[in-house]
């Protein structure tokens, strides 16, 4: 049985007296596996919803609702049937580099479709069983995010340490054959899968377009608690692998008429390369994946720059400090903007203070990943009143990584103004608001 979180207010549900803490038992005679077999069967209009109220009676409801309008119900999660684990044993696996307390997401070793379709989660197909494959299809679950790293069989099987891990293509086949896309990443690893690996493995993935909606490359990530030889991209490696990309870029473009290829962010921030232009991006489909996200930030501040520096040259105020805090990667994301508006107006002035992540080690320089205690500790020797952090530090229950709410976390500095800010439109809001 599924309990339900909540119902919205005069919705269906609402209407027809289903209360939160109520359980669902089956909808048309089907017991429910997840929100994928949940939004399928209360596709009609009419449909039999069984629930197990909370004073324990059964009922068993013939549920009629308007063209356009909701059901109501709401959940805690996604699946209802048990996560589906990860078997496997990735050589990079982040999730086994991590120290105890943190967040239960990032301690989740999963490897489950319905994620990857509902909310984009990366999978890598070998803990699929043929039902699964069947259902992808069934449902339509398109497209998919797949961890592919590389197409050579016995490679992918010693970085994965799984035996099922070879039958990538074969998988792959079956996804285009029943008309599934699927966006994918390599996790590059030095001396591993990149230099001529990497150029089978683009080779093999273009043979997919157009099933194959982007393909992401991005270095491999690694914690302080990563015990063996494996390591990070130096700057003089990380070129080469953009200049390896690059000449793949124009490959495709010349057999497609389009590029599908992506390095992340990190690349281009470690080597201190131009960021591509926007129109390199293609409606940017792998932003979760830290693909483009340096250049739709600075996009943005060229669209609304001459609004809000307007707003600010207006002001006739003492010139107020902000500070925005950041990583080592981030710093080197946001600089060219920041500089531009301290150039561009006299109102306030914003500083960039780089926290180095001690929690993970050093090696781990993306914002999404610094932790409260360490943020703690720069901002004690900040002076600056006005704190500027990015949201993305936070979960969907406001805690950062080392669960630390930022309720309790605020408390801690009651003589600053701490802002939690999207994208660079947040930053420009918080300065005009002086």
């Amino acid at each position: 049985m599924i309990e339900i979180k909540n119902v919205k207010k005069n919705s269906t549900a609402d209407k027809i007296g289903i209360k939160a803490g109520d359980k669902i038992i089956s909808i048309n005679g089907k017991k429910i596996k997840d929100y994928i077999d949940y939004n399928y069967e209360i596709a009609d209009l009419s449909f039999i919803l069984k629930i197990k109220k909370g004073n324990g009676v059964i009922k068993e409801l013939n549920v009629k609702r308007k063209y356009n309008e909701k059901l109501g119900i709401e959940f805690d999660g996604i699946v209802f049937d048990g996560l589906n684990q990860c078997k496997n044993n990735c050589v990079f696996c982040f999730v086994d580099q991590q120290p105890p307390n943190l967040r239960n997401t990032l301690n989740m070793k999963d490897d489950d479709y319905r994620f990857s379709f509902l909310q984009g989660s990366y999978i890598t197909l070998t803990n699929l069983s043929d039902i699964d494959f069947e259902r992808i299809v069934k449902y339509n679950l398109s497209p998919l995010n797949i961890s592919v790293h590389t197409t050579d069989p016995e490679l992918r099987k010693d970085m994965m340490k799984n035996p099922k891990a070879a039958n990538i293509l074969k998988h792959l086949d079956y996804l285009k054959e029943n008309g599934i896309n699927f966006n994918t990443q390599l996790v590059l690893c030095p001396g591993i899968n990149d230099k001529d690996k990497l150029n089978e493995s683009i080779t093999d993935l273009s043979e997919y377009y157009p099933n194959i909606l982007s393909l992401a490359v991005v270095p491999v990530g690694l914690t302080k608690y990563k015990n063996d030889e494996l390591r990070t991209y130096t700057k003089k490696e990380a070129q080469r692998v953009i200049k390896q990309i690059k000449k793949w870029q124009e490959v495709l473009l010349d057999k497609f008429s389009e590029n599908f290829l992506y390095a992340s962010d990190e690349f281009y921030l470690l080597t201190n390369n131009k960021i591509p232009e926007y129109s390199h991006y293609n409606d940017f489909p792998q932003l979760e994946n830290g693909v483009g996200l340096t250049r739709l930030f600075r996009e943005e501040y060229k669209n609304i720059k001459v609004e809000y520096l307007d707003i600010l040259n207006k002001e006739n105020i003492d010139r107020e400090k902000y500070t925005i805090i950041t990583s080592v990667l981030g710093q080197k994301a946001i600089k060219p903007v920041i500089d531009d508006i301290n150039q561009k107006q006299d109102s306030i002035k914003i500083e960039i203070e780089v926290v180095k992540n001690d929690f993970f080690g050093e090696s781990v320089t993306v914002t999404g990943l610094l932790t409260a205690v360490d943020i703690e500790k720069k901002l004690k020797n900040i002076d600056s009143k006005n704190i500027i952090l990015p949201s993305v530090l936070l979960n969907d229950n406001n805690k950062f990584i080392d669960e630390v709410k930022i309720n309790e976390f605020k408390k801690r500095f009651v003589n600053k103004k701490i802002y939690l800010c999207n994208d660079i439109k947040d930053i420009m809001e918080v300065l005009v608001d002086v």
